[in-house]
C-alpha cells in the first residue's frame, strides 16, 4: 500500500472518530428529558470523556501520518568525483543532514574520471562527474545509474589586473590557440607585450574533457601549460597572476577574476541558457546499480527544489 493510500486511510478514520463522538454526543443529549439535570450531567460527563480519549486517538493518527510522510532516515552516504559538482554536494549534504540528523554524508573531490572509477566499482556511494560518461567507462562499469543534478558551463578566465580583462572578446579559434600555445603573447591580442601563462587541469578531469570537446578538439595543450588538480587551484592561479588565463566552471567565478567572451558573449547563465554562449554540459551524479533508499532520498533531494535552489545559489544552473 503506498503512503497516499495510507495517509487516506487515516484520515478516513480520524472523520469517523470525530464524526462517531459528535453523534454520541447529541444522540445522548436528545434522548435524555430536559428536567433530568442529573442524567443529563453524567452523559455530558461522559461525552467530555469519550472526546477526550477520540482527541488523543487523533494525535496517534496524525503523527503516523507525519512519520509515513517524513519516514526516518539514518547511515552514511559517502560521495566522490567531480570538484564542479562538489560545492553542491556540499552544501547539500549540510542541509539534508540539518533534516535528517540521523544520516552522516562524507564529501569529497577527486574529479570525474575517480568519481566515475570510485563509484562504479562500489568504492563510494555515490560518484560525481561534471561530464557524460565514456563508452569505455560503462564497459568498465556496467551497472552505473547515472542522474543529472545540475547544468554547468566553461569560462575562460584572465586575472582582473590585465589590461584587457575588461575587454578580451576571442573566438573559438583563438582560444584552441592561445591553450594549444600557438599564440604565446598578449600583445598578439592588442595587450602588454608579455607571454601568456596558461594553465590547465589534469588528465581525467570532467572540466578538462568538456573544454577540450568544445575547444581543443584534436590539439593538444600547450608543452609549457602548467596543471592544476581543481577548479579551485586554477582560479587562485589566476587571481595571483597578472598575465594568466585559464578555464573553471561557470560556478566557480567570482570577483578575483574575470571571464573572456567568446564570439561577443559573455559566460553567464543567461547565454548559457539562450545559446549565445557556446560552452554547455550536464552535471551527473550516479550510483552503481539502483540506489538504495537513502541514497536515492538524497539524490532526489539534490533534483528538487531545495537543491535546485542551491545550484541557482551557487552559480550553476537548474535542471528544470
Amino acid at each position: 500500500m503506498s503512503n497516499n493510500q495510507t495517509q487516506l486511510i487515516a484520515y478516513a478514520a480520524i472523520a469517523l472518530i470525530v464524526g462517531a463522538a459528535i453523534g454520541y454526543y447529541v444522540a445522548g443529549t436528545m434522548s435524555t428529558v430536559p428536567g433530568d439535570v442529573a442524567e443529563l450531567q453524567a452523559q455530558l460527563t461522559a461525552a467530555r470523556s469519550q472526546i477526550t480519549t477520540l482527541e488523543n486517538d487523533v494525535e496517534t493518527l496524525e503523527a503516523q501520518i507525519q512519520e509515513l510522510s517524513n519516514p526516518t532516515l539514518s547511515g552514511t552516504i559517502s560521495i566522490a568525483g567531480s570538484t564542479t559538482v562538489l560545492p553542491i554536494s556540499q552544501e547539500c549534504a549540510n542541509l539534508f543532514m540539518s533534516d535528517h540528523p540521523e544520516v552522516q554524508i562524507s564529501v569529497a573531490g577527486g574529479g570525474s574520471g575517480a568519481g566515475i572509477k570510485s563509484g562504479g566499482s562500489g568504492e563510494v556511494d555515490i560518484g560525481e562527474a561534471s561530464r557524460n560518461i565514456k563508452d569505455t567507462e560503462f564497459l568498465s562499469y556496467p551497472d552505473l545509474v547515472p542522474f543529472a543534478i545540475a547544468k554547468d558551463s566553461v569560462a575562460i578566465i584572465v586575472n582582473p589586473q590585465n589590461p584587457l580583462a575588461n575587454s578580451l572578446d576571442i573566438t573559438m579559434e583563438q582560444a584552441k590557440q592561445i591553450f594549444a600555445g600557438e599564440i604565446t603573447n598578449w600583445s598578439q591580442l592588442g595587450g602588454e607585450d608579455h607571454e601568456i601563462e596558461v594553465f590547465t587541469r589534469e588528465e581525467g578531469s570532467g572540466t578538462r574533457e568538456v573544454f577540450t570537446t568544445y575547444i581543443m578538439g584534436s590539439e593538444e595543450f600547450a608543452a609549457t601549460a602548467g596543471v592544476k588538480p581543481s577548479n579551485g587551484e586554477m582560479r587562485a592561479a589566476v587571481a595571483s597572476n597578472r598575465y594568466a588565463v585559464a578555464y573553471i566552471s561557470l560556478g566557480y567565478v567570482d570577483s578575483s577574476v574575470k571571464t573572456a567572451k567568446i564570439g561577443g558573449a559573455e559566460a553567464t547563465v543567461d547565454n548559457v541558457l539562450n545559446g549565445q554562449y557556446p560552452i554547455t554540459r550536464i552535471l551527473w551524479m550516479f550510483t552503481k546499480g539502483m540506489p538504495s533508499e537513502l541514497e536515492a532520498a538524497f539524490i532526489e533531494f539534490v533534483q528538487g527544489s531545495e537543491g535546485q535552489g542551491v545550484v541557482k545559489d551557487l552559480g550553476y544552473i537548474p535542471i528544470y
